[in-house]
């Protein structure tokens, strides 16, 4: 019986698949090996499932150079105050005990699959009988004209959780009484199509609870239209009314470029610029 993603990813499904390794017939011969790259949720959940439900027959390796896994989801609560950065941050040692597999806390560079290796960022490998990749997804630094990584502090994305769901709640509770807050919305496809929208409607929540009633949040997004938009833009009337503006590419032409030094990105919006405003907030997707 073969291995696929599914077989990794489910439980009873995943000791099925551990079995197509084989199980040592001999005391003491080598145990099959099974390599994880990534230790997000899907990396993580596959390397603990492939352990635990092969009772130690299966030898496992996660492979992920952070110490910590900061979940995205769930951030928009520490930036509403619901939850500390502790709750959405979780170590490794946990499952590595608990579940006997073997944390190498590297970068992948390479795969030979020819040899069934796995080259490390310290120039050793990690053989393998089945490799599971969960590398997750990153940021196109380059897709923002004026943006990139050297600037996401100062121009935060908070994409990521982690550092930059500190920056960005650091510079929401900074922002002052009818100071604007612009988020770039992603093209799709994208992962989570409604979640800059909630990210919204929190930031929008945060600011009205404090009092900043006068503050604006400008979404400026390539889409015709977006995931719950019905939903969204119903609640932010009820809820929030006249704190979010929802700008689509039927109303401007283009996002020219980003300025991480002044405080408003400069679009173009039927002939007229957005100028700089205090105490704004930029937000990139």
């Amino acid at each position: 019986m073969g291995i696929n993603r599914r077989r990794f990813v489910g439980g009873s499904a995943t000791a099925l698949g551990a079995l197509s390794l084989g199980a040592p017939a001999v005391l003491g011969q080598a145990k099959p090996k099974v390599v994880v790259v990534g230790g997000g949720a899907g990396g993580a959940t596959a390397a603990k499932y492939i352990a635990k439900d092969s009772a130690g027959a299966i030898e496992v390796m996660l492979v992920e150079p952070s110490k910590q896994f900061v979940t995205c989801f769930h951030s928009n609560l520490v930036l509403g105050g619901y939850k500390p950065m502790e709750a959405i941050t979780h170590g490794y040692e946990r499952l590595a005990s608990a579940y006997a597999i073997k944390l190498n806390h590297q970068a992948a560079t390479t795969i030979d699959r020819d040899k069934k290796q796995v080259r490390l960022a310290d120039g050793s490998t990690a053989t393998y009988d089945r490799l599971v990749l969960s590398p997750g997804i990153d940021l196109k630094y380059d897709s923002v004209p004026g943006w990139g990584e050297a600037l996401e502090e100062l121009m935060p994305h908070a994409w990521k959780a982690g550092k930059q769901t500190q920056i960005l709640k650091a510079r929401l509770d900074a922002v002052a009484d009818g100071g604007v807050i612009v988020m770039l919305a992603p093209p799709n496809p994208y992962r989570c199509p409604p979640g800059p929208y909630e990210r919204v409607s929190m930031m929008a929540h945060v600011l009205k609870a404090a009092g900043k009633t006068k503050c604006k949040i400008i979404i400026l997004d390539p889409k015709d239209s977006f995931s719950k938009q019905a939903l969204f833009q119903e609640a932010w009337d009820k809820h929030y009314r006249g704190m979010v503006e929802w700008i689509n590419a039927k109303m401007y032409e283009t996002i020219k470029s980003v300025d991480p030094h002044r405080p408003i990105p400069v679009v173009r919006r039927s002939g007229h610029r957005h100028g700089s405003h205090p105490g704004a907030v930029c937000r990139n997707l």
